[in-house]
């Protein structure tokens, strides 16, 4: 029988139990987490230690709480060292892998957030090495006519964007703004992108330069600002993908992304 362990955040034991053990459990999989499987007044550490040494597939469940936690660190870092293609990434929530391991961001990872039906299915292909690579059944939009087409960024780190900004007091006009990993959008002095909007917060929105199946990808979150971000009008509650052509607005001021860059590393 195959043996899975699944290292997660203790927050993220409801995706887990949810998605990650029906699937496996489901195809006659033996998958082992220390949410469920850990035995109590007995010792933790080298429970995990056996499960480990025993496991033929290690899953490491992404989300910004399994980058703060040490047992999940700690985890991976064994995995990545004596499980050498056998580590899968899974993205449950919106999260940089290289903030969790450096290695992790060399790897491709699945993505449960968009399609996890199809999620499962590349998960049990990869794991038992059949089937072929199946298309993503979500495609990305086409641009708003007259823009550019989205550049799918195959550095997973670096993009320039181009945007025509639209301020409440002062002319508009098209500005450039680089992302390295991410960038700040706020009032603020030392913002990547400083907006001279009283009714922008201080630190407003994040950019960031996410990795993605087939490349990077560009995404926004709001960063608990006082009047909200919205995206085509409507609010930004958790990450946002974006696409040439959106219109971003942030308290009286709009900004649409005309164009994404790929931006070659630097040697």
């Amino acid at each position: 029988m195959t043996q899975i362990f699944i290292s997660h955040s203790s927050k993220d034991l409801g995706f887990v139990l949810a998605y990650l053990k029906p699937i496996l459990t489901d195809a006659g999989m033996l998958a082992w987490c220390s949410g469920t499987d850990l035995r109590a007044a007995a010792d933790w550490e080298k429970q995990i230690r056996t499960a480990l040494v025993q496991t033929d597939w290690f899953i490491v469940v992404l989300s910004p709480d399994a980058q703060q936690s040490e047992w999940v660190q700690s985890e991976t870092h064994w995995a990545l060292e004596h499980l050498r293609g056998r580590v899968i990434p899974v993205m449950a929530r919106a999260c940089d892998p290289y903030d969790l391991h450096i290695r992790l961001g060399t790897l491709q990872y699945i993505d449960f957030r968009v399609d996890p039906a199809l999620a499962a299915v590349r998960l049990l292909a990869l794991i038992n090495g059949t089937g072929p690579d199946l298309e993503p059944k979500t495609r990305i939009p086409e641009p708003a006519a007259g823009l550019d087409r989205t550049t799918i960024i195959s550095t997973a780190r670096e993009a320039d964007l181009r945007l025509f900004i639209e301020l409440p007091n002062g002319p508009g006009g098209e500005r450039r703004v680089q992302v390295r990993r991410c960038a700040i959008v706020g009032r603020a002095d030392d913002a990547d992108l400083q907006l001279a909007d009283d009714c922008v917060s201080r630190k407003h929105a994040r950019l960031t330069v996410v990795p993605g199946e087939q490349g990077a990808l560009l995404t926004l979150t709001d960063l608990e600002s006082a009047n909200g971000t919205f995206v085509n009008d409507r609010r930004v509650l958790s990450e946002q993908h974006l696409q040439v052509g959106d219109l971003i607005s942030m308290g009286n001021t709009r900004l649409r992304l005309l164009a994404i860059d790929e931006t070659r590393p630097r040697n």
